[in-house]
């Protein structure tokens, strides 16, 4: 090892070992060379380890649920990177059934199973179960616990994309029942048992989930296109039922929580009027009325307030169809008022108000 610093020098110019020069750079190639292959051995056989190592960690979880037996609890394991899981838990008869994410109470798994990959999950053996949207497997109980890991980490990796390398994992005993609490949707890891009291407060207790109508989506609208997505045909309709009702004093007023709009028919000429609240009808929208969104409703058409509290704007029906006039209302509560589709969008009219 005395002879690395030397040989170095002699590459660099600056040994004095005249005509054995040539031949010492070539033995210090070769010595680099033998150190470059057996680092890059050593990488990929760490890089190899790194998913056995997790599928070490899911096969001592799964023996952990199933040589821990508690009174009166069941041991559930549970695999997840992000959202993306599988859950299982040891039956009576000493099956091992599991669970892995749908989307019914997770949408934003929607963009991770497509369709191709909801159908690798099937010839994977994994079956939709419509009580909670999730795929279900079970397993015998004298499969190895080894093979329970790689079937586990094979869905993960081949169905939701997951980072396998950088699994979490955990067990934990709830209370035997029939139906126990799971994690509610727009919660993490919704669909999950879980009866940790943290999460009480938005558990599904039951049997099956169904979920409520207009309760907003269960994450937030990053644009106005998915808040037209989601409320555009409510909208839409409500514009329809003001134009079909033109000679009447009706009205719909749509609330956003910070902010709203409101649309009446207008018989002469006909027409659907609307308004945009301002500061003059609320002082704490302020903070939200800057002058670029401000802005932004004078480029739509509105009028600053006068005859009005609010911004206002006509809509001459035979200019303007329904969808136009709702789609353009959402796009005001999400570009003007910031409304990112929760709380759930609050609509009065005439008979609901």
């Amino acid at each position: 090892m005395r002879d690395i610093p030397q040989l170095i020098d002699v590459v660099n110019g600056s040994g004095d070992i005249g005509g054995e020069c040539m031949f010492t750079q070539r033995l210090l190639e070769a010595v680099f060379a033998i150190f470059t292959a057996g680092l890059l051995i050593s990488t990929q056989r760490d890089c190899a380890a790194a998913p056995q190592a997790s599928q070490s960690r899911v096969q001592a979880a799964i023996e952990n649920i199933t040589n821990l037996t508690r009174p009166g609890l069941d041991g559930y394991a549970t695999i997840w990177e992000g959202n993306k899981y599988v859950q299982c838990r040891r039956l009576p008869d000493r099956n091992l059934r599991c669970e892995a994410a749908g989307t019914l109470m997770q949408p934003s798994l929607k963009r991770v199973l497509t369709t191709e990959r909801q159908l690798r999950l099937e010839v994977l053996g994994w079956r939709f179960d419509p009580s909670f949207g999730n795929f279900v497997q079970t397993f015998p109980a004298d499969a190895a616990s080894s093979l329970l890991a790689d079937k586990i980490v094979q869905a993960l990796r081949e169905a939701y994309d997951a980072d396998v390398v950088r699994l979490e994992i955990q067990t934990a005993w709830v209370s035997s029942k029939t139906c126990p609490p799971r994690n509610g949707p727009s919660q993490n890891l919704a669909g999950i048992v879980n009866d940790a009291p943290t999460m009480a407060a938005t558990a599904i207790v039951g049997c099956a989930y169904k979920p409520e109508d207009n309760l907003g989506p269960n994450t937030p609208a990053n644009s106005t296109a998915e808040l037209i997505e989601f409320y555009g045909a409510r909208v839409t309709a409500e514009i329809q039922r003001l134009r079909v009702n033109m000679q009447r004093k009706v009205f719909a007023v749509f609330a956003a929580g910070i902010g709203y709009v409101q649309c009446a028919p207008d018989p002469s000429p006909p027409a659907i009027y609307c308004e945009a609240q301002s500061t003059e009808s609320w002082a704490a929208l302020a903070s939200v009325l800057t002058p670029d969104r401000v802005r932004r409703l004078h480029d739509l058409g509105f009028s600053d307030p006068g005859p009005t509290p609010n911004y206002w704007k006509e809509y001459p029906a035979d200019q303007f169809d329904d969808a136009k006039i709702a789609h353009e209302m959402l796009m005001i509560l999400h570009e003007v008022y910031g409304y990112n589709g929760q709380p759930v969008l609050e609509v009065k009219t005439e008979d609901a108000p």
